[in-house]
């Protein structure tokens, strides 16, 4: 039956609280900190080298979060209420914080001008490089926050033919960009054409939620990920094969492997994993501050601070969803 919305009822995994989701999140957001060892040259490891797929995988699990999270509760005073609340505060607070201590401790070049860029959201665009380039990801995701109702009313024929058109924007960008100078890739590489493609395998997730999944796709992210680090230590010295297998055939292979990871995510190994998953927005935005900082231990440092960033602002709803999460009654 067809929601007032347009949207097809339909019941679904993620009304209730699945761990193994916020999990992946922390796993996510590690796997960018890890990379993150290998760009600052801390410890320049090709190992580290894919870690940047991380990105795209929590951009597929937020659509596929938040049109789960819209079938439960379609408000839209709700959601964007729960999204300024969730998101704001601590990005702001972010940026602020990285502001200062890239203008006056680092001596960076940054202006007032570029903070706020920052603050409308939109210097991924006008000037992605101004300052900490991490900040770029989390404004994509604001804007994509705005379409993803949009997305939410539609039919689910509709929703697939958004989720095709996406993903072929986003095959046919990544593999004209990759043939550019270097120069002109690492700068188109940011924009937001090369990203839509992990929205729309998430919305290719949400629709496939409902059928049976099977583990393939750890196998095909263990060969991904073997080919990338073969690419990595053998092919980097030249910049067109490097760019060519990582950022257009592994990527998007790996893409719709993320779907299907969502779909069936690993079993929890912890509730202190869950836990860290649950505040793994805060570890995302504070930990490449630190690691410019401290380097290597910044990792730890960047918990810590998401613990004390963001753990207070949500403490009642990440204990709650701990304390009575079926998955962990069911393995007491």
């Amino acid at each position: 039956m067809a929601s007032r919305y347009g949207a097809i009822k339909r019941p679904n995994m993620i009304n209730r609280y699945d761990p193994r989701i916020a999990q992946l999140r922390f796993f996510a957001a590690l796997s960018v900190a890890f990379y993150h060892l290998w760009t600052l040259q801390i410890v320049p490891l090709a190992f580290f080298r894919p870690g940047w797929l991380g990105v795209p995988l929590f951009f597929e699990l937020s659509i596929f979060l938040l049109l789960n999270r819209l079938d439960a509760n379609p408000s839209l005073p709700h959601y964007f209420k729960r999204r300024i609340i969730r998101i704001w505060p601590l990005y702001f607070l972010a940026v602020i914080v990285v502001f200062l201590v890239n203008k006056y401790v680092l001596n960076m070049d940054v202006t007032y001008y570029d903070l706020a860029l920052h603050f409308a959201f939109v210097s991924f665009v006008l000037a992605p490089f101004s300052f900490q380039y991490l900040f770029w990801t989390l404004q994509l995701e604001e804007w994509m926050y705005v379409a993803i109702p949009f997305i939410h009313r539609l039919d689910n024929k509709r929703k697939f033919q958004v989720a095709v058109s996406l993903i072929a924007i986003s095959a046919i960008y990544s593999l004209l960009i990759v043939s550019l100078p270097y120069d002109e890739f690492h700068l188109l590489y940011f924009m937001p054409p090369f990203w839509l493609g992990a929205y729309g395998w998430g919305i290719i997730a949400y629709l496939l939620q409902q059928r049976k999944q099977s583990n393939a796709h750890y196998i095909i992210l263990a060969l991904l990920y073997g080919l990338y680090i073969f690419v990595a230590m053998y092919m980097r010295h030249n910049e067109f094969i490097y760019e060519f297998f990582t950022r257009f055939i592994i990527y998007n292979l790996a893409l719709p492997m993320f779907a299907l990871l969502i779909l069936n995510p690993p079993s929890v190994l912890s509730r202190a994993t869950v836990f860290l998953g649950e505040v793994s927005y805060g570890f995302y935005l504070w930990t490449l501050l630190f690691q410019e900082l401290f380097g290597a231990v910044g990792i730890v440092y960047g918990i810590l601070a998401a613990i004390a960033t963001e753990f207070p602002l949500r403490e009642r709803e990440i204990i709650n969803r701990i304390k009575t999460s079926a998955y962990f009654a069911q393995s007491a």
